[in-house]
């Protein structure tokens, strides 16, 4: 069986690789015997280690993974911001939007630590109430309670969206 050059070149970075079957390095290693331009080009051409090209692909998948995470946080931490400081406005009823949507995307930014975004809600809100109400010079002990109020609704409304999260991510593993 006579194969060409151009079927020969093709193939040798599949065998240099060891992707290619054992047939194809067959005849690519018979071919490279009685052919010097092929057997040239076959000890010229680079070898690549595959631990070398494996751990490549592990720092360019962890750079994507660390990036989309930076953007996940970057949503939830803005949305956050946005939701507490529309808390003493008439926007406030965006809340209800707002954060179920940040507990949705803490399921999946957080995975198994998405219980960290109830959280910073619940002590951001209430911190931040308390803030207001030290800046506006009202302060009174018992307007913390007003602060704790919207905390837990907040909290709830997180929660709320972590629970939707959660039954999506149950129902389409389901399916799969």
């Amino acid at each position: 069986m006579n194969i060409s050059c151009n079927v020969i070149l093709d193939l040798i970075p599949l065998v240099k690789d060891g992707v290619a079957s054992d047939d194809s390095t067959k005849i690519v290693k018979k071919h490279i015997k009685s052919c010097e331009k092929c057997k040239s080009e076959f000890e010229t051409f680079e070898i690549i280690n595959p631990s070398q090209s494996t751990i490549k692909d592990k720092k360019i998948i962890f750079a994507m993974k660390r990036s989309i995470f930076v953007t996940q946080l970057i949503i939830l931490i803005s949305g956050g911001v946005l939701g507490i400081a529309l808390s003493s406005s008439i926007g406030m009823f965006y809340n209800f939007i707002i954060m179920p949507i940040i507990g949705g995307v803490s399921v999946i930014a957080f995975k198994k630590k998405w219980y960290m975004a109830p959280l910073a809600i619940f002590i951001l809100s209430f911190l931040y109430q308390a803030i207001i109400e030290i800046v506006t010079g009202s302060f009174e002990w018992f307007f913390l309670y007003d602060g704790l109020y919207y905390s837990v609704i907040y909290t709830v409304l997180v929660l709320l969206g972590i629970v939707i999260a959660k039954l999506l991510q149950f129902t389409f593993k389901k399916e799969m």
